[in-house]
């Protein structure tokens, strides 16, 4: 026999007492040696609407919900709760098999639906889904028992209040649906989902089914007791199942709103890939990202999946750039860095060298030329610069002047060679020329994540690393989340994603849906680039549960604002949230120096991310930069109004209109990605006016 979890079983078992857990996991083992066994006590229940359900005795006090077959010998765990409580969540659950989908599904027993009022009225008006077929809804997982319930749909509201009526994948395709999807285009991922055979045990394991059932294993639910073991390391969705296990001709852009899981995908394929590389190379999978704190974070993830660390290489992109620069010789001993962190900026030496060099230009032009046009590039030679097209740069220049520029160049590149001096993104332009010369890479495959950090000087640098062949790059990002102002091209960085190679996941699994509609009321209705030229859409995008509505509360002071904050963090401790899963964030850093004073006089633990220090069991405090890839249970924004968001420098007014519009896009997507890393509530507060970019729905 088989026995199958059911994932949201998975989560009830996280939060019951350990001595539970300890005798659920005996009773799984019985059950598996012997389901037919007089000790298990599986009982029918009368008063259950589904009668292929059981009850199955834990103790005196908890019970366990089982699913047995009509047919065929395996049976699915699905809940497990006190008495009480255990009998309530069962009463009204449907469990059915669906052959469209191949899935099994979970939903509460629909209600009789009412005719609907536009036929009572003898109207016309369409429902949401008039236009289409009954074959139509069956074939994206619509219960044929809740047909005539989703045939009265009107509106998105509708579909709120019947989503427990409905199973998890009928919702979000309906949901899709409304949103504008294509319904061809379900169907066929429905249908990639699916496997051949026509063996209903084989069905069972299809992707479609495994994002909600898995078969125990001896050591599955010892692991999760002992911590060693989480959801997101046994659950995926189909959409995230298919990149971690597929076969592409190429580079995969993996794309997607923030909480879709886009980094779950990463990892799982990081074990994929060096799983299966083992038979075909013996060099390391590389898993890169932007910053050092990400790269920390994902080692703690990557330790807990059992991957060999002689399998891979994980590095920040800055980190990995100085150690095979070092290894190629391309940096020797008492080479100078400009623009890497903690060393000395290169706009300082474009000051040095117009002390000594008349321009027409000043050194911030100079400095912004030679990074994002001269540098951006990989210009070597003034002829490749003159003919080199400047979209983007504003205020078009003549080829005098583009001379001009380039004898200043030549000055820079001087004062560079004379301080042994080597700029960022001339070590990447440098790594890759040399690597793209290299017969044999140094990686077997490369994933990179949160790739809308990056710039084409690193892309073309991550290109030269490995091969092009199948599977080469898994590409992971999420336009809406750049919030720093560099240009990304993949295209023009050799990396061709184009069409079927870009992949985009939809199901938010961070967020609540009330806090996702905030986070996207910043950014909707401004274009922002898909990595491609194009722009990257936000339809479909949903989360699949509920909870508060974020709050935004302005205040006359400061001193009532802090009040406000410190009255939130204790409501939120007595309701039983520990202190280090709340995190306090600002624009500016400034900003934290007095809710830090607040917490302190209120002897509230906390720690400061932007220094690391105090204790890390505390408050998290933050700016919204380096809240950037981490999650917490409740966020509050401090410090946000018409001044800090968006937060504008003084030299704003000077900008041209291009880097004006660049500028407060990556201050919407700052706070899209602040908000984005609360899972249940978000609190907003600040003083004076309200923020400009604030639009509460």
């Amino acid at each position: 026999m088989r026995l199958f979890l059911y994932d949201k079983f998975f989560e009830k078992f996280i939060e019951l007492p350990r001595t539970i857990q300890n005798k659920v996991l005996d009773f799984q083992k019985k059950f598996r040696e012997n389901s037919r066994s007089a000790a298990i006590h599986l009982e029918p229940i009368k008063s259950f609407i589904d009668q292929s359900l059981r009850t199955a005795r834990i103790d005196d006090k908890y019970r366990a919900i089982i699913k047995v077959p009509e047919t065929g010998d395996d049976y699915f765990l699905l809940w497990v709760d006190t008495h009480d409580e255990a009998m309530a969540w069962a009463q009204n659950k449907l469990i059915t098999w669906n052959p469209n989908t191949q899935a099994v599904q979970i939903f509460s027993a629909p209600p009789v639906a009412p005719v609907p009022s536009t036929v009572i009225a003898g109207l016309k008006e369409p429902t949401l889904y008039s236009n289409l077929s009954d074959e139509q809804l069956l074939e994206i997982g619509v219960p044929s028992i809740s047909l005539a319930l989703v045939k009265n749909i009107r509106n998105l509201d509708d579909l709120d209040e019947i989503e427990k009526n409905l199973p998890v994948d009928a919702f979000e395709n309906l949901f899709y649906l409304a949103d504008g999807a294509n319904i061809d285009n379900l169907i066929f991922e429905i249908e990639e989902g699916k496997v051949k055979s026509e063996s209903i045990e084989d069905q069972v394991q299809s992707m479609n089914n495994q994002r909600s059932f898995v078969v125990v294993e001896d050591d599955l639910l010892a692991d999760l007791i002992n911590g060693e073991l989480k959801k997101w390391q046994v659950f995926l969705h189909p959409s995230q199942r298919k990149l971690v296990e597929g076969s592409f001709k190429g580079p995969i852009k993996v794309t997607g709103g923030g909480g879709t899981g886009k980094t779950v995908a990463a990892l799982h394929r990081l074990k994929f890939l060096t799983t299966k590389k083992t038979i075909l190379s013996s060099r390391p999978v590389l898993f890169v990202t932007y910053t050092t704190a990400l790269t920390a974070n994902l080692g703690k993830l990557i330790e807990g999946m059992g991957i060999s660390s002689s399998e891979f290489h994980l590095a920040n992109i800055d980190a990995l750039a100085r150690e095979l620069a070092a290894e190629a010789g391309i940096i020797v001993k008492g080479s100078r860095f400009l623009d890497f962190p903690n060393t000395k900026s290169s706009l300082e030496l474009w000051d040095e060298v117009l002390e000594q060099t008349l321009c027409q230009f000043d050194a911030a032009f100079l400095h912004s030329e030679y990074q994002e046009v001269i540098l951006y590039h990989a210009i070597l030679t003034p002829e490749q610069y003159f003919n080199q097209s400047r979209i983007g740069r504003g205020k078009a220049i003549t080829r005098k002047q583009r001379m001009e520029v380039w004898t200043v160049v030549e000055a820079y590149l001087l004062k560079k060679r004379d301080g042994n001096f080597l700029d960022r993104a001339e070590l990447f332009n440098n790594l890759s020329i040399y690597y793209s010369t290299q017969e044999v890479k140094p990686f077997s495959h490369i994933i990179v994540d949160e790739i809308q950090d990056f710039s084409n000087v690193e892309l073309r640098f991550i290109r030269s690393l490995v091969e092009e062949k199948n599977d080469d790059l898994f590409l992971t990002g999420d336009p809406y989340q750049r919030i720093y102002r560099r240009k990304i091209n993949f295209s023009s960085a050799g990396i061709n994603v184009r069409g079927t190679r870009s992949k985009r996941l939809r199901i938010n699994y961070r967020t609540t849906e009330e806090i996702k509609r905030l986070a996207i009321s910043t950014v909707k209705g401004y274009s922002y680039d898909n990595f491609e030229g194009e722009s990257e859409k936000l339809d479909g995008y949903l989360s699949l549960f509920h909870g508060e509505s974020p709050q935004y509360h302005l205040f006359s002071t400061k001193s009532e604002e802090l009040a406000h904050i410190i009255n939130f963090i204790k409501e939120n401790i007595n309701t039983g949230f520990t202190y280090s899963e709340i995190a306090v964030a600002t624009r500016l850093k400034d900003a934290l120096r007095e809710i830090k004073s607040a917490l302190h006089q209120n002897k509230l633990p906390y720690y400061d991310l932007t220094s690391q220090s105090g204790t890390i069991e505390g408050i998290h405090l933050s700016t919204f930069h380096s809240l950037k890839g981490l999650e917490f249970k409740v966020v509050v924004l401090a410090d946000v109004n018409y001044r800090t968001a968006p937060l504008l420098p003084r030299s704003f007014t000077q900008f041209d209109p291009k880097q004006q519009e660049e500028h407060l896009l990556s201050e919407r997507a700052l706070i899209y990605v602040a908000i984005t890393r609360a899972i249940q509530k978000v609190e907003i507060t600040g003083t004076g006016t309200r923020a400009g970019i604030i639009s509460m729905v």
